[in-house]
């Protein structure tokens, strides 16, 4: 089928856990809804702080990055002229990603943290805690804010969609967890992650209440956008981009 004709005359916001992550899950989508309504990207963790943790060291390593806030910085471009050659914008929440989030601890010195970052940061090993799908009680506050803070910059017409959270990624379970919070008092639908939903055994999880909708994909297209993603998709997937599916679940009662 065709991108959901429910979703043409709305305008779409999407929630973007990481830069590039909603153009590998509904690149396409946004690009065809974007020929008839207005389409917002927000990507919620967008930044670095401070200095790296051993974690964060070897991110940085993989993508042969010296320093993070220039490799960050190459992100957020990537990602304004990406979104704007499909003509959607792209909004940057401004915040840290798990990798360089600490915690607000007095009982541990800021010089402490700055040499030893694994003492502040919530989320000091990749394995076993940023990919745990375990928020930290540390994000509760985070959480909130983001919702108040999408609630803030919306409004009743819109409809927003947030990832299922299927990698287990913190940052993708938060953003899930803030799309939940929303419904009720916006329009939520969910887009399966990619390229998590791939590898994925399983039927999609369909969340309570909500229709699966899954629509043909021009992958050249999606493939030409995700190519603009350079020091993302190309450690995500390897030098040859796949075809990526794209589904979605949206209410019963607009699907």
């Amino acid at each position: 089928m065709a991108a959901p004709e429910s979703l043409s005359d709305r305008p779409v916001i999407v929630l973007s856990p990481h830069l590039g992550d909603a153009a590998l899950s509904c690149g396409y989508l946004m690009s065809q809804l974007a020929l008839r309504s207005p389409v917002t990207v927000m990507t919620l963790f967008t930044h670095s702080q401070g200095n790296p943790s051993r974690t964060a060291r070897a991110y940085l390593n993989k993508r042969n990055a010296r320093l993070a806030p220039p490799l960050y910085n190459q992100r957020r471009t990537e990602d304004i002229l990406a979104l704007r050659s499909i003509q959607v914008t792209g909004v940057h929440f401004g915040l840290p990603d798990a990798l360089w989030r600490r915690r607000d601890d007095p009982r541990v010195p800021k010089v402490a943290g700055d040499l030893l970052p694994e003492v502040s940061v919530i989320y000091p090993t990749y394995r076993w805690h940023i990919a745990s799908g375990q928020v930290s009680p540390h994000d509760k506050q985070l959480r909130a804010d983001l919702v108040q803070r999408v609630l803030l910059t919306t409004s009743a017409d819109d409809v927003i969609l947030a990832p299922l959270g299927l990698s287990r990624h913190v940052d993708r379970v938060l953003a899930n967890q803030v799309g939940n919070a929303l419904i009720g008092k916006r329009t939520v639908g969910f887009y399966a992650d990619q390229p998590d939903a791939q590898k994925l055994e399983e039927a999609l999880p369909a969340p309570k209440g909500m229709e699966q909708l899954k629509f043909d994909v021009d992958q050249h297209a999606k493939a030409v956008l995700l190519e603009r993603y350079a020091t993302h998709t190309r450690w995500v997937l390897g030098k040859r981009i796949p075809a990526l599916d794209e589904t979605v679940f949206l209410p019963s009662s607009i699907a």
